[in-house]
């Protein structure tokens, strides 16, 4: 399994990493059992990030004994996302009761990887920061942080703190339909940050099983999306099924996605599956370190792992863009993989 620098921090990533919010009871299409096999099959198979959250259920602590389970403290990152603060940044309390309480529920000694999610920069201006900032140094030193990353929600909001802060890691959201993060992760790259892609199947659209008719949790983004947004869905599947070897089902959902595939010619260089192996080949083009995305079925980790999906073609690359043009969009929430 290929390694990846995660920044100075001294630590190794895989290119694909896993994420748990989906691991809990309750959530669409999630057993989980299962859900719980798939974390130990990931790291049995080499997956070295793993993504979990004290909002996410009981993800922190089945990440974590799992972990302990497999004796993979030394081979697997397990980035642990505090909760976000709001519009001033959290208060120093507040991120050591959270960094006490997510060694609690792991039972790590250390936690590898820490974000400080909902970065604004606005925060570098606030008062409370200096002591935010000594917090987070003041965890490390005392062995409960290896490392800490900035998670972000907007990246208008981000360009100064991907710079100024001292942090390792960058993780925002980056996949075919949603490049808002552009000039973020050229600015983490150049500043020798390691650049996370988080939800790079864009919430499971790129994934290709779309159902128009399907009824999502309140706290799923899937719930509020416009029905413009699903329409546009379709025709941008079929789009990119020439780029892939296989259809996705949502293809073929409206009338319009059914007329493309109707003229289909897949492209001569094709070397991806599924257009969702081609959208996380996508994500991880340089300079992203990883990507993470959420397995929650333990028969799908072998199509993840050991190895991720080949890069993309130069050919089908320049054939990317013109293929989700009409259904690209800012997708707002930094929960999904």
């Amino acid at each position: 399994m290929e390694l990846r620098p995660l920044g100075g921090s001294g630590l190794a990533v895989t290119p694909l990493g896993l994420g748990t919010r989906g691991h809990r009871a309750g959530l669409r299409d999630t057993e989980p059992a299962d859900a719980e096999r798939a974390i130990y099959a990931a790291i049995d198979a080499g997956c070295g990030l793993i993504e979990c959250g004290p909002r996410w259920g009981e993800s922190e602590r089945l990440v974590g004994a799992a972990v302990r389970d497999l004796r993979a403290r030394d081979r697997v990152v397990v980035a642990t996302r505090l909760p976000a603060a709001g519009p001033r940044p959290p208060a120093a309390a507040a991120i050591v009761a959270a960094v006490d309480a997510s060694l609690r529920a792991t039972r790590l000694e250390v936690l590898p990887l820490c974000w400080l999610d909902g970065w604004r920069d606005a925060w570098l201006d606030a008062s409370p920061w200096p002591e935010v900032a000594g917090t987070m140094a003041a965890v490390v030193r005392a062995g409960k942080v290896l490392t800490w990353g900035l998670g972000i929600d907007d990246p208008a909001q981000a360009g100064r703190g991907v710079v100024e802060v001292d942090v390792t890691a960058v993780g925002v959201r980056w996949s075919l339909l949603d490049r808002a993060a552009a000039a973020v992760i050229a600015a983490a790259a150049t500043a020798g940050r390691a650049v996370i892609a988080r939800a790079p199947l864009a919430e499971g659209a790129l994934i290709g099983h779309l159902d128009p008719a399907a009824r999502y949790r309140a706290d799923d983004e899937r719930a509020a999306w416009a029905p413009g947004r699903v329409a546009a869905l379709a025709p941008t599947l079929a789009r990119l099924a020439a780029l892939a070897r296989t259809t996705p089902p949502g293809a073929a959902v409206t009338d319009a996605g059914r007329a493309i595939l109707d003229g289909l010619r897949r492209h001569p260089e094709v070397v991806h599956a599924t257009v969702g192996e081609l959208a996380v080949a996508a994500a991880l083009a340089a300079p992203v370190t990883a990507a993470v995305i959420g397995v929650r079925r333990a028969a799908q980790v072998a199509t993840w792992w050991p190895r991720p999906p080949a890069p993309v073609p130069a050919a089908i690359a320049a054939r990317l863009p013109d293929a989700v043009a009409d259904a690209t969009w800012p997708v707002g929430s930094d929960d999904a993989t």
